[in-house]
């Protein structure tokens, strides 16, 4: 819920953060994926608040592509990118797509 207030993250500056050599926590990780989405998407997410029955296509993509990097299925994980993120944004969110695989293996 708090992550729909905060401001968009540039994805070049989203990748460069998670390439530092800092130790992030898993919730830091995501939070950097989520602002950078609206970028990579080219348009604003949609994200319910929480409680609410229905599920948006952004959470339903976001859900989808948590549970196929947690188990390191790229063949899927490339798919959902190519489904969704802009052309120009599709190596920068690898990047982050991959980071995220090395916190949750």
């Amino acid at each position: 819920m708090e992550v729909r207030a905060y401001p968009r993250l540039d994805i070049l500056k989203a990748c460069q953060l998670i390439s530092l050599d800092i130790d992030l926590l898993s919730s830091e990780m995501l939070e950097i994926f989520i602002r950078s989405l609206p970028e990579a998407f080219g348009r604003q997410i949609v994200i319910h608040k929480p409680g609410t029955k229905q599920l948006s296509w952004d959470e339903k993509w976001l859900l989808s592509i948590i549970e196929v990097v947690s188990r390191a299925d790229y063949d899927s994980v490339h798919f959902l990118i190519r489904s969704a993120v802009k052309r120009k944004h599709r190596r920068e969110f690898l990047t982050i797509a991959h980071e995220l695989w090395k916190i949750s293996a």
